[in-house]
C-alpha cells in the first residue's frame, strides 16, 4: 500500500486506546481525513507536538478503509499562544470546527484551508484589532465558497436598493424596512456599518480586515448572524460557538 504525504490541519482529536489518538485532518491534497496517531498520548513521543489539535503538519499515512495510519509527522506550526488565552482557543475551535461540519471526508477545499490558517496566524500572534472581524470574514467567505453566498445588494422581496435594514435566515440575503413585515423567519437588524462590513467580509482580502475597528457588540451580532446562516446552510450547528459564547458571558 502506498504512502500518502500531504501537508494538513488538525482540526479534531480523540483518545483511542491506552497511548493513540483519532485525529480528524484537513489536508491540502486529500480534503478531510481521519487517521490513527499510535503512542502520540506518550510525554515522550516524537509526534506529540505534530499531532495536537492546531497544529499544521506535515503528514506521511497509510491509507486505510476506515482511517488512515500515521507513519510520520513533521509540525510547521502550532499557533502556540492560543493555548494561553481561553477566549482565544474557544474562538479558534469555532474555526475548526466550522471546518469539520462543512465538509465530508475527503471532500477538498485547499483555498478554505489558507484562509483558515491565515486567521489562525493573525488570531494566535494577536494581530487582529479584533478577532471578531477576521472570524465573520472566514464565516462569510467559506459559505460563499460553499455555494451559499447571501445577498446582499437588493432587497429579496421587492427587488429595490434602498433602506435595506435587515438580514433575513430565511430568505438568504437582506430585506429593505418596508418588506420586513413580509419576510417569515428570524431577521437580524443592521445598521450602516454593520451592512458595510459584512459587504467587505465578502470584498476584502483577510491581511486587510484585520486592521478594521468596529464596535465589539456589532462585530459579536455579525457573528451570531452568520452562524445561524451557516447552521441553517449546511443543516449542522456548531457546539463551539455556543461555548464560546459562555466564554462571554460566564
Amino acid at each position: 500500500m502506498a504512502l500518502i504525504k500531504t501537508k494538513g490541519l488538525v482540526i479534531r482529536e480523540q483518545p483511542y486506546k491506552e497511548q493513540d489518538k483519532i485525529l480528524t485532518i484537513f489536508t491540502e491534497d486529500e480534503g478531510k481525513i481521519q487517521c490513527i496517531a499510535r503512542g502520540v498520548r506518550r510525554q515522550k513521543s516524537g509526534h506529540l507536538a505534530s499531532t495536537q489539535i492546531f497544529a499544521y503538519s506535515e503528514f506521511v499515512y497509510y491509507p486505510g478503509k476506515n482511517f488512515g495510519i500515521i507513519n510520520q509527522s513533521n509540525l510547521i506550526e502550532a499557533f502556540y499562544p492560543l493555548r494561553n488565552n481561553l477566549t482565544k482557543m474557544a474562538l479558534a475551535s469555532y474555526l475548526l470546527d466550522l471546518m469539520y461540519n462543512a465538509y465530508e471526508f475527503y471532500q477538498k477545499s485547499p483555498e478554505i484551508l489558507k484562509l483558515l490558517l491565515h486567521v489562525l496566524y493573525y488570531i494566535s500572534g494577536g494581530k487582529a484589532r479584533n478577532d471578531l472581524v477576521l472570524v465573520g470574514a472566514f464565516q462569510m467567505k467559506l459559505v460563499s465558497y460553499l455555494g451559499y453566498r447571501p445577498v446582499l445588494e437588493r432587497c429579496m422581496v421587492c427587488q429595490h436598493d434602498q433602506d435595506l435594514t435587515h438580514f433575513s435566515i430565511e430568505q438568504n440575503g437582506l430585506v429593505c424596512r418596508d418588506c420586513r413585515e413580509q419576510s417569515p423567519g428570524y431577521l437580524y437588524k443592521l445598521n450602516p456599518a454593520m451592512l458595510e462590513l459584512l459587504r467587505d467580509f465578502l470584498k476584502q482580502p483577510i491581511k486587510q480586515l484585520k486592521d478594521r475597528e468596529i464596535d465589539p457588540a456589532e462585530a459579536l451580532k455579525l457573528s451570531d448572524l452568520l452562524d445561524h446562516y451557516i447552521s441553517c446552510c449546511i443543516g449542522k450547528s456548531s457546539k463551539a460557538y455556543a461555548f464560546y459564547k459562555t466564554m462571554l458571558n460566564p
